[in-house]
């Protein structure tokens, strides 16, 4: 229920009543990345590290600052609380990986058939890797759940995505090269 560490760097803490932060333990964590967006939400990709076997390191919960091939790129919230097998930290928004959702309107329709109505919306999801290497990107959307009887949801393309039914998520797993550019409809 407790942690104890042993702090074997010297440090050097002025005695002027102000708060000062010492640096405890650095770690070099070794983390597959994958970029991950949701571009109903935010035009871009964000790269996670995602960290196997975590419990090891003895972490607390808190804000981390994050380094990345030698450079700081900021700071991350570090939940231990987590009960998943990997530690996913963000290390912030990639400029170079453009992602839009647009609405494709000459495919979006609504008629009404009697008492009913039908309505169409069709989006296309246009994901562009500007960087010099290839990159794996996670993009998730939603199709809205019907709750009620009288009002069916049917999807009529999803460009292979994986499909969770019973929370509406859809999530494409795809590699995309150096200044390749690929589309995703739904």
């Amino acid at each position: 229920m407790n942690a104890e560490y042993e702090i074997n760097l010297s440090q050097n803490i002025p005695s002027d009543g102000k708060e000062h932060l010492v640096e405890i333990q650095t770690y070099n964590l070794p983390a597959n990345y994958l970029y991950h967006s949701v571009p109903k939400l935010s035009p871009g990709a964000f790269l996670l590290a995602k960290i196997a076997d975590y419990g090891k390191y003895n972490l607390l919960s808190g804000t981390a600052n994050i380094f990345f091939e030698g450079m700081y790129v900021g700071q991350s919230y570090i939940d231990m609380n987590t009960t998943t097998d990997s530690l996913l930290v963000s290390l912030g928004k990639d400029e170079k990986i453009s992602i839009k959702r647009i609405q494709l309107n000459d495919m979006t329709s609504k008629k009404f058939i009697g008492t009913n109505t039908k309505e169409t919306k069709a989006y296309e999801i246009i994901a562009r890797n500007n960087k010099k290497s290839s990159i794996q990107l996670e993009v998730l959307d939603q199709v809205p759940i019907s709750r009620n009887k009288d009002i069916e949801v049917e999807i009529e393309e999803k460009s292979n995505a994986e499909y969770t039914e019973d929370y509406g998520k859809l999530k494409w797993k795809i590699n995309i090269q150096s200044s390749e550019t690929k589309k995703l409809r739904l």
